[in-house]
């Protein structure tokens, strides 16, 4: 299968089908799936990707459920199984109850080439999904293959996102080009001359996504790239850093990054003044509060309602799910990658539902005609930001909220307006 490693973070005339968000509502989203039908023909089993998903619908997920990430990786699976079990106590979709499965692949991606493949080959699920970059690019051709879709990976290359090359893949993390777009529309509100930057990058496909995305969006700004070091040694690369004398930090990395880079920077003495966290660093109880007074100040852009703000304690969509979540099993209702799993799975629910509605009913390929066409806002996403695929372009999360972490009252608070670029893939 024909592979582009180079493109832009999307497509710049991408046709952006937006509709107005009606605050909380759970029911924004496309009642068609004919739009972005998928093609079986090049399946090695068309029949069976046409074939009705009755009485249970699997979804297998491979992710490292042992090392550094799995306490993570597990609270996103509780989330998404506890939105799961709300849906089958209703009764399912269309009378289909909804399932899990996880195999461990300790974050290396011939595990998790080897699980998916046992996935297909021997549980026969009807969807799959995995965790981090190098997994997806490990596992794409053999699902592609086989037509099983993998919907909402933990990644979010742009390389996955053309869609004649992966019709059968999508990703739920933001593509890194338009994060750091809006870190940038972000910095020049703070810096409107400009200013140097320090880049601490992991040597991941993730890190180097996320390193490449901010370098593209500073392209034709006054921000210059003081300096950038790799985190093999936080500490080292924090001391290197340090000595750039860059105003402005930003961290391309992982999790496992995100608090150890904190305390290096504290250890080094250093102070920049503004750090930049990824998205994927936003648990404020694991990820800041251990580094004390050296987090504080941090900016992490965020799309989901945190259950720990205060910002949220009314919010209907945050007592429902803090309800649901408690009532249906899961152990870390406030922690925010919980929260995560609950938006993905919810994600999947529309998805399973409208294509149980379809002319087509239920089927893998059905699904993946439904998640080509979403244009949807989970209750648990930041009013405002929605997720939104087309058929000719995998779009995703297109706006942010900017949030600072506080140190000394143990919280994020709001920056400001929800940031959204989607204008700029408009027709």
């Amino acid at each position: 299968m024909k592979r582009q490693t180079t493109i832009p973070a999307v497509i710049a005339a991408a046709a952006l089908l937006l509709s107005a968000c009606g605050g909380n509502s759970d029911a924004e989203s496309n009642t068609s799936t004919s739009a972005g039908a998928v093609s079986v023909d090049d399946c090695s089993d068309p029949s069976g990707a046409a074939a009705p998903i009755t009485d249970k619908l699997t979804v297998g997920w491979s992710g490292p459920t042992s090392g550094p990430l799995a306490d993570a990786v597990g609270n996103v699976i509780e989330g998404m199984r506890a939105r799961f079990e709300v849906e089958n106590a209703a009764g399912g979709v269309g009378g289909v109850k909804l399932d899990v499965v996880v195999k461990d692949d300790a974050f290396s991606p011939e595990r998790a080439k080897a699980n998916v493949g046992e996935f297909i080959q021997k549980d026969k699920v009807d969807v799959l999904g995995t965790f981090g970059a190098g997994q997806l690019n490990a596992i794409a051709d053999d699902q592609t293959t086989a037509c099983v879709p993998l919907l909402f990976a933990q990644a979010g290359m742009p390389e996955f996102r053309v869609i004649e090359d992966f019709p059968w893949t999508t990703e739920y993390l933001p593509d890194p080009g338009v994060e750091m777009e809006v870190v940038v529309e972000s910095l020049k509100k703070k810096y409107p001359s400009g200013a140097k930057v320090a880049l601490a990058t992991n040597q991941t496909e993730s890190g180097q996504g996320i390193a490449n995305g901010f370098k593209s969006a500073i392209e034709g700004t006054n921000f210059e790239i003081a300096a950038e070091e790799a985190l093999t040694d936080p500490k080292t690369a924090a001391s290197t850093l340090k000595a750039s004398g860059a105003e402005v930090l930003v961290l391309a990395g992982v999790t496992t990054d995100c608090l150890a880079i904190t305390q290096a920077i504290g250890r080094v003495g250093w102070k920049p003044d503004t750090v930049i966290q990824p998205s994927n660093c936003v648990d404020g109880a694991t990820l800041y509060a251990p580094a004390g007074d050296a987090a504080d100040g941090q900016q992490v852009m965020v799309w989901l309602k945190d259950p720990n703000n205060a910002l949220y304690k009314d919010d209907a969509a945050v007592r429902d799910y803090l309800a649901g979540a408690a009532a249906h099993g899961a152990d870390s209702p406030t922690n925010s990658y919980t929260v995560n799993g609950w938006a993905i799975g919810d994600l999947l629910v529309d998805n399973f539902t409208r294509a149980s509605e379809s002319s087509d009913g239920l089927s893998r390929a059905s699904i993946m005609s439904a998640a080509r066409t979403q244009d949807y806002h989970p209750p648990m996403f930041i009013d405002g930001i929605k997720f939104t695929m087309t058929a000719d372009h995998a779009l995703g999360i297109l706006a942010f909220q900017p949030f600072e972490w506080n140190a000394a009252t143990q919280a994020f608070e709001k920056q400001g307006d929800v940031i959204d670029i989607s204008g700029r893939y408009e027709n």
